[in-house]
């Protein structure tokens, strides 16, 4: 007998009970653990080299900075390749990229144009794994499932920093890349092992070439795009949270600004740890009721907290408002089953790329835009104008953000 979704939301055990879950989230957590730690590794190795600050800054967002491009040209493999077979030849792949960076025969150039080419592929197994959720877990564990993967990210972001510090002290860069690599040959043998043989989601008669690939996911793009439903659900996970973005990527000189600027750190923990609250919070003890009622409220918390910062608090409150602001970020959660249910099975996975490299583009302008008005004003007002921006988008998509099932 079925429990019913609104009397008592699913537990993480449930979750963890799909073996095929369970392979996939351990080369979630590995994955997310070795780009953290590579980031590090390769902004180190760039700034030994070069003593350029811009040029370690590119370095370690270089493997973000393509996915756009390759969301745009490819993203209909993720529905077109066979699930186990790709995931696992992407992390081989991962672990050849990274035994090449470690090995130290690359200049400058060629380290950053490596892993700008991984950026440029990796929107396809990424969606392609949210995609594999639902069909995984099924509508009722779908939304404890994202969020699991949610919090795995943010846990891993946090691990990472911490034993990436500590291997680059220990063993220095080309070490740590070497773990790295180590780590993905680990992924890539759960994942063979772990996950079952699946077909892919969207086959169609024909090789998939590059051709082929670029012209059906433009095609499959502009068709999204065209569904209302679906373009109201994709400006609604990115718009509100992309500004919120842009409010967060000011905290380095808004605690210069309060003099404090060794608080930096707190105050993005505080927003990690916030965020990492919202997603539990949701993706735990809501039910599938109780998610559309707080999918608006929680929009609004996203933005509401930063207003605040117009009055210059101190590190304590405004750590406080941070982490208010980060458990917002839930609202998300709450619109990944309406997404799933709304687009079609058979372009689910380039749909959640699309998603996916929206959020990144939107926050990439955002971040730009609040930036500029922090540079002309002071990162107070930056952060204010962001907050306001993200409840103005609340506003306009107040009924998809009321109305979801």
């Amino acid at each position: 007998m079925l429990i019913n979704d609104d009397t008592r939301p699913p537990r993480y055990r449930d979750v963890f009970r799909v073996r095929d879950f369970r392979a996939l989230w351990v080369g979630h957590a590995l994955l997310n653990l070795g780009e953290v730690m590579k980031a590090l590794a390769l902004a180190t190795v760039v700034y030994s080299r070069s003593g350029s600050p811009l040029l370690s800054g590119i370095a370690y967002v270089a493997g973000l900075l393509p996915q756009a491009l390759g969301s745009a040209a490819l993203l209909s493999l993720a529905d077109r390749l066979p699930p186990r077979w790709t995931m696992v030849g992407w992390d081989l792949a991962r672990a050849a990229g990274a035994a090449v960076l470690a090995l130290d025969v690359l200049p400058v150039p060629g380290v950053l144009a490596l892993t700008m080419l991984y950026g440029l592929l990796d929107p396809v197994p990424a969606a392609m794994k949210t995609a594999l959720l639902p069909e995984l877990l099924g509508a009722r564990l779908f939304v404890q499932a994202q969020s699991l993967m949610n919090v795995t990210v943010g846990a891993a972001q946090i691990t990472g920093f911490a034993v990436g510090g500590g291997l680059l002290a220990l063993l220095g860069p080309m070490g740590t890349l070497w773990v790295v690599c180590g780590g993905a040959l680990l992924s890539a043998a759960v994942l063979r092992i772990g996950l079952r043989v699946r077909p892919p989601r969207g086959e169609e008669p024909g090789a998939v070439t590059p051709g082929r690939a670029f012209a059906t996911t433009w095609a499959v793009n502009r068709a999204l795009w065209a569904d209302v439903r679906v373009r109201r659900l994709l400006l609604a996970l990115c718009l509100p949270a992309c500004w919120i973005v842009g409010a967060e990527a000011l905290m380095v000189s808004y605690a210069d600004e309060i003099g404090s600027s060794q608080a930096v750190g707190a105050l993005l923990t505080a927003a990690a740890v916030g965020m990492l609250i919202g997603d539990v919070m949701v993706g735990r003890f809501a039910t599938r009721r109780q998610r559309a009622r707080w999918t608006l409220p929680l929009a609004v918390l996203l933005g509401f907290p930063y207003l605040l910062f117009a009055a210059q608090p101190g590190v304590v409150v405004a750590a406080a408002l941070a982490a208010l602001a980060g458990a917002g970020f839930g609202y998300s959660l709450c619109l990944q089953g309406p997404f799933v249910s709304t687009v079609p099975v058979a372009t689910r996975g380039q749909a959640f790329g699309l998603a996916t490299s929206g959020l990144m583009s939107c926050q990439g302008v955002a971040t730009g835009l609040t930036g500029l008005v922090a540079e002309l004003t002071r990162p107070s007002v930056g952060i204010t104008v962001a907050a306001a921006a993200s409840l103005l988008c609340t506003a306009l998509l107040y009924r998809v953000l009321k109305s979801q099932p």
